[in-house]
């Protein structure tokens, strides 16, 4: 089920009427059952197999907490990532080798036959949510080895710490400290369901309004770039940083939305990531719980910035590399991940060379050059994370830059508004007084009739028709 469906829609409303009326344990239990329910929507099988790796990270996570030098921690990590690997990355590496060894043995047709003959299917379907629901338990099992996670959750509250529905299907990344303590006391105020009614209906104009209109205008450009002239094919790539920040941000704001008018407050992922003034600026504040789960369980164990300068430089390349190998099993992620490592590699060591004072305040002349530098250069990386093919993304560039010649699209001024409303957005969410800090008052009880009522025409009009969030594939 679609967040932006009407099935969805129909789902929450029985959820959040039950869910209020049960208490204690019973709530737990009919959350589980109903994210439960949720994921099975998509595939019964699968919600099977990932109820059994819940269940089976659990057992691991108890005999981990008894004795942190147990067995049980490296077999943990073994299987969590071999089943990721096994439905993510199994075709990526099989490629590989057929194109090393060039051998039949590896081609796609005698995986496809082996499949239908020993299991009577032909291919790998790749389950839904599959990166996040391993990253989350992962971190869980990694804390637990290293001390610091101590809450001891029975199954169920573990079950639905990682089932929770609003945030399964694509974060954000909830680690033990962020959720646990809240089925304690579970009590929502009226700020946290007004804030919640609000995050639904922004997310709902990201996506939907904006992100949506976006992706017949520059899907296409991706896609067949060689077909489009110049224009076209850059104003594709300022069109894909407006349409992934309002999707996948969209997508946030619904999760967290959702969150909190069950008495759940999950964490923010996006703050003005658009507005930063360095790539190291804006990876804290873009997908920040990615950002953070990388710092901690990749950065850190490799030694981190406390290195050798250029063995710093070298883990941040590795771990940012590995990032992007999270989003797909694709050369064009890797390369994106790697542009991104080696340009904070060349920020750390322009910072070195170029020391700042400690009380030294930029000029403004240096913030707006940092924001069009930044800004720039995720721009210009769009086409490794969009494009389904590195020659697409190599020919787009060379088109962009060489003024080639070809059809211009039509929806130019789409891609234009859209970036206007993307920037008001992201200047938005720096002013923390606009409007989440005023929920009590009467006056934002006003203001949200009339904003849902204003979203709601919008999405009347403007609905293009429901396409999947952008991070779901991941």
């Amino acid at each position: 089920m679609k967040f932006t469906s009407l099935s969805f829609l129909l789902f929450f409303l029985v959820v959040y009427g039950i869910h209020w009326v049960v208490r204690g344990q019973y709530r737990l239990v009919f959350l589980f059952l109903a994210s439960f329910l949720f994921y099975a929507a998509w595939s019964i099988p699968f919600a099977f197999h990932f109820l059994f790796l819940v269940c089976l990270n659990h057992w691991m996570n108890k005999k981990i907490l008894k004795d942190k030098l147990s067995f049980w921690y490296p077999v943990s990590l073994c299987i969590n990532f071999g089943n990721l690997f096994l439905f993510k990355y199994f075709y990526f590496l099989w490629s590989i080798l057929f194109e090393m060894t060039g051998s039949v043995f590896f081609s796609q047709e005698a995986v496809q036959t082996f499949f239908q003959s020993q299991f009577g299917f032909d291919s790998i379907t790749l389950p839904l949510a599959i990166s996040f629901y391993t990253f989350q338990m992962v971190a869980y099992t990694i804390d637990v080895k290293r001390g610091n996670a101590n809450e001891n959750p029975n199954l169920l509250q573990f079950s639905l710490f990682i089932f929770f529905f609003p945030q399964l299907v694509a974060g954000p990344i909830v680690r033990h400290g962020e959720f646990f303590y809240q089925l304690e006391v579970w009590n929502a105020k009226k700020e946290q369901l007004f804030e919640g009614y609000y995050l639904v209906f922004l997310g709902l104009f990201k996506k939907v309004v904006i992100a949506d209109n976006l992706s017949s205008v520059i899907d296409p450009i991706f896609m067949n770039p060689d077909a489009y002239d110049g224009v076209s094919n850059l104003a594709a790539m300022f069109g894909y940083a407006a349409r992934v920040f309002c999707d996948f941000s969209g997508y946030t704001d619904l999760a967290r939305g959702l969150g909190k008018l069950l008495g759940i407050n999950l964490p923010e992922n996006f703050h003005a990531p658009y507005l930063s003034k360095s790539v190291r600026e804006l990876w804290t504040r873009w997908h920040m719980t990615l950002a953070t789960w990388i710092k901690d369980y990749i950065y850190f164990p490799l030694g981190g910035s406390r290195v050798t300068e250029y063995r710093g430089y070298f883990n941040l390349v590795i771990t940012f590399t590995l990032a992007g190998f999270w989003h797909g099993a694709s050369f064009t992620f890797i390369i994106w991940g790697f542009l991104h490592g080696l340009m904070l590699s060349i920020e750390r060591k322009f910072d070195l060379i170029f020391p700042k004072g400690k009380d030294e305040k930029p000029k403004v002349w240096k913030k707006v050059t940092g924001f069009l530098y930044t800004f720039s250069f995720f721009v210009l990386s769009v086409p490794f994370f969009s494009a389904p093919s590195v020659h697409n993304a190599i020919s787009m560039y060379i088109r962009s830059f060489s003024n080639a010649s070809g059809e211009r699209t039509n929806k130019m001024e789409k891609i234009i508004y859209s970036l206007l409303l993307t920037f008001i957005l992201n200047y938005l969410q720096t002013k923390p007084s606009f409007p989440r800090e005023n929920w009590s008052t009467a006056k934002s009880f006003t203001f949200l009739l009339i904003f849902s009522f204003i979203i709601t025409i919008l999405l009347g009009y403007l609905a293009p028709g429901g396409t999947e969030f952008i991070y779901f594939q991941f």
